[in-house]
């Protein structure tokens, strides 16, 4: 799967495709547009190219992570609200979700 990532700098509408490559476990440039016109990340400047890459690396954190700035989202587990009507603790969720599912060793788990 690849993303597009539009940004301008001085008036340039820049566009570029990119991937992520499990073998490289690095951000991959497929395709790079300046203004419509094909571009290659190759004749930009080290500077240039490594403000590029970090544009794309939050471009992809926000993309797989959903990390925005203006939202903030806790992970406590808050039974009321995340289990209405639930009336145990977290202890005994677990025993009722290890009924249902299996115990965790049977599933990969500690």
């Amino acid at each position: 799967m690849t993303y597009l990532y539009e940004y301008t700098i001085l008036d340039d509408n820049i566009k570029v495709e990119y991937t992520f490559s499990s073998v490289s476990d690095s951000i991959k440039v497929i395709d790079m547009w300046v203004d419509d016109k094909p571009h290659s990340i190759n004749w930009m400047g080290p500077e240039a190219r490594a403000k590029l890459m970090d544009r794309l690396e939050a471009d992809m954190e926000d993309r797989m992570c959903g990390t925005l700035d203006d939202v903030t989202v806790g992970t406590e587990i808050d039974l009321d609200r995340d289990i209405p009507g639930f009336e145990g603790t977290i202890d005994a969720l677990e025993d009722m979700v290890d009924n249902h599912v299996g115990e965790p060793e049977f599933l990969g788990g500690r």
